[in-house]
């Protein structure tokens, strides 16, 4: 069912229920169309207060407060909703009493508790109603009052406890789906980086330059070997974290921009400016090193001379910024080819993971910072209680 349809039948019936217990009472004493409209009429104010209510909480996004914040602020707004309710309540009711009288005063007796009395004229009853007027003395009337406010304050009180019970089970139920998106969006990361970087063709490269590099060099060639070693034990296991610290990651990239070297030489040029207070800040597995990839996949390998990555770290109003710059252009409005659309499903799926872990705070662009240079910023919100690793 559609939950703007749910939620006008459940304040419809609920405030409905309630007030027909109102109703059966004071049909007791009152004409049953009189009784009917005022119980009508305070359905209608229910639904509507509490309605205003609920959008204030929607604004304010009170369903996100802890328990220990949430109920001194749900009371609070419980009282001032009953007295709301109770005044325009009461002046519903004395609008009923007054409508009434004019057109029936006999009916007022019952109202205000007079029997039928025969043979009494006209001027002893209306003295009767005048003394049973005034007995309604204004301590009398605020506790009257005060009752109405307690009651309608217990009413609201149950409304905001079932208002954001739903919220939390719908909460918890999201939150859910959205782990399973990440298991999910995690699965295609790994296995999009274990074909990215598993592949006939880079294992043929590293091992043919290691091969190269053992009669060469043997000293490079062992530390090339480490460092494959290094990086694909880590492609196979990373999916059993949902974050890395940074340096950790920064490590994984180093390898392979080690073994990238091997091949382009001097062509390949990086720089790390790391601030020291992001190293052990936690971040999603293979992030920065997906984005190292495609910039020397799609950037640096198809320029001549090669080119530069610097990759840079840093804190700034509660976020913490990744940017992996490097020598190339971004193409706008080219038909992409193959390798293209690789990356892009590599960029969205950065995305996607980052939206996953982090909300609509996080975020990942791609840009050209002029006509030399790209940069993709990794945007992540800094969390008090995931910023640093254990």
């Amino acid at each position: 069912m559609n939950k703007n349809k749910l939620y006008w039948m459940l304040q419809f019936g609920g405030w409905g229920g309630l007030m027909l217990t109102s109703f059966l009472a004071m049909v007791m004493f009152m004409p049953f169309l009189p009784a009917l409209g005022t119980n009508l009429m305070a359905i209608f104010l229910g639904v509507f207060v509490s309605h205003l209510y609920r959008g204030y909480v929607k604004r304010k996004n009170w369903k996100d407060l802890r328990i220990a914040k949430l109920w001194p602020k749900v009371f609070l707004a419980s009282v001032l909703q009953g007295a709301l309710l109770s005044i325009l309540t009461l002046i519903t009711l004395v609008g009923v009493f007054v409508l009434v009288s004019s057109a029936d005063p006999e009916a007022l007796n019952g109202v205000m508790g007079i029997p039928e009395m025969e043979g009494v004229d006209e001027e002893t009853m209306e003295k009767i109603r005048q003394a049973s007027i005034a007995n309604f003395s204004g301590s009398k009337l605020l506790v009257f009052l005060l009752s109405f406010v307690a009651s309608y304050a217990i009413y609201f009180i149950c409304w905001s406890a079932l208002y954001f019970a739903y919220q939390y089970l719908q909460k918890a139920r999201e939150m859910e789906i959205e782990g399973w998106k990440l298991s999910a969006s995690i699965k295609d990361a790994e296995l999009s980086t274990l074909k990215a970087q598993i592949n006939p063709h880079f294992m043929f490269n590293s091992l043919n330059n290691i091969r190269s590099l053992v009669v060469e060099d043997s000293e490079r060639a062992r530390d090339a070997i480490t460092h494959l070693s290094d990086l694909l034990r880590f492609s196979v296991q990373f999916d059993q974290y949902e974050k890395v610290s940074l340096e950790k990651e920064l490590e994984v990239v180093l390898d392979y921009l080690k073994l990238e070297a091997i091949q382009l030489e001097e062509r390949l040029q990086y720089t790390f400016d790391i601030d020291k207070k992001t190293k052990e800040m936690l971040i999603p597995p293979m992030i920065v090193q997906t984005l190292v990839e495609n910039a020397i996949k799609h950037s640096i390998n198809n320029l001549p001379n090669g080119g530069e990555i610097i990759i840079k770290s840093a804190i700034n109003n509660d976020f913490l910024f990744l940017n992996i710059t490097n020598t190339g252009q971004l193409k706008r409005g080219e038909k992409p080819v193959s390798g293209e659309k690789r990356r892009g499903i590599g960029i969205s799926n950065a995305r996607e993971r980052l939206r996953l872990l982090y909300g609509e705070n996080s975020g990942l662009t791609v840009q050209n910072l002029n006509e030399h240079m790209v940069c993709a910023t990794v945007k992540i919100p800094l969390n008090d209680k995931e910023r640093f690793a254990l």
